[in-house]
């Protein structure tokens, strides 16, 4: 009998003192917590701004928790939503950031989908593509990401049909778009780049 109370108070000692492991995991998030109280489509364009890609939105009751990778690190940072504005920005684990993404709770539809992308040369030879596409619609406003089979793209939508394009590894350039009947466009160094959405 002691022996087994013995063995009880060890477990209940162990998992107590995983609690702290355990908070540790959802630090507050370096240089998000002036959004704390922020209304939710201020605080996503907020985050869109300085380079944060949404990922997916869970629903708990009256609380929403969006999920957005960080740039350039890719840490996942969790926000909790309730009554409209922000409660809390915290750092949480990569798995978090994981699975299929849903609507945001902002004016733009988020989210992830697959997509046909293309290019075409200017010898007027047109490649297609398997490819998904994450992030705002054409136009935003923010940012939408697509993932060619060997390159990653990144889209940021500015007023009119302007938009700032980043080849992965390379600076951004701005240049025009135009979007018509499910497919998007637009031209770089001197290729004409496209995705037909496939929702």
């Amino acid at each position: 009998m002691k022996r087994h109370t013995i063995s009880m108070l060890r477990v209940v000692l162990t998992a107590a003192s995983l609690f702290p492991l355990i908070a540790l995991a959802q630090d507050p998030a370096p240089d998000l917590q002036d959004l704390v109280g922020v209304r939710g489509r201020d605080g996503e364009r907020e985050l869109e701004d300085r380079g944060y890609t949404f990922v997916k939105t869970d629903k708990s009751g009256s609380s929403a928790y969006l999920y957005w990778r960080a740039p350039r690190t890719g840490q996942c940072v969790t926000v909790h939503v309730e009554e409209g504005r922000y409660q809390s920005l915290v750092t949480t684990a990569a798995i978090d950031c994981q699975g299929e993404a849903s609507p945001a709770t902002g004016n733009h539809a988020s989210g992830k989908h697959s997509a046909v992308c293309g290019v075409t040369t200017p010898e007027g030879k047109t490649y297609r593509y398997d490819c998904t596409v994450t992030g705002a619609p054409p136009g935003g406003p923010g940012r939408t990401t697509l993932r060619y089979p060997d390159q990653t793209i990144v889209l940021h939508w500015r007023k009119g049909d302007r938009v700032d394009v980043t080849f992965e590894g390379m600076k951004e350039q701005s240049t025009t778009y135009s979007s018509s009947e499910g497919s998007t466009e637009f031209d770089f160094e001197g290729k004409t780049y496209f995705y037909m959405s496939n929702r």
